[in-house]
């Protein structure tokens, strides 16, 4: 009995410890962004757009073929991102934006969400994987 009563306490403690490791993991820090205000936001994080309550993640880059600047190109290309709009009790709105206009705009609720950069830029010389950054501006809509 003595050793059932150690196991259950046991399990206790490891659930415990578990759901205290994945609650602060999702409590990563969010990038801070005011309306009307170009920010940076990295591959994989989120802003908070301050006095709205919403938050957009940015995702992933679905496409990138601007043109590398150590090559000339006839055309400058594009970079497309997916981004995804949370509000707290709403359904997650996920955007494809792209640099070019009129791609680069999207509406979601009352925001209005500008894509107008991404680094780094891509080098023909340089393969190695990219921690992209991309710029956005959100507006009241």
């Amino acid at each position: 009995m003595a050793n059932l009563t150690q196991l259950s306490r046991g399990l206790v403690f490891l659930c415990a410890i578990s759901a205290a490791l994945f609650g602060c993991a999702s409590m990563e820090p969010t990038v801070p962004a005011e309306p009307g205000v170009a920010f940076s936001l990295p591959v994989g994080k989120t802003a908070a757009i301050n006095g709205s309550g919403t938050r957009i993640m940015f995702r992933q880059v679905r496409e990138d073929s601007r043109c590398p600047t150590d090559v000339t190109c006839v055309w400058a290309g594009d970079a497309k991102i997916e981004v995804t709009v949370l509000r707290n009790g709403s359904p997650d709105d996920t955007k494809l934006l792209g640099l070019n206009p009129p791609n680069n705009e999207t509406t979601s609720g009352d925001l209005q969400i500008r894509f107008v950069g991404l680094m780094p830029v891509p080098r023909q010389s340089d393969k190695s994987p990219r921690a992209y950054v991309a710029q956005l501006v959100v507006n009241r809509a």
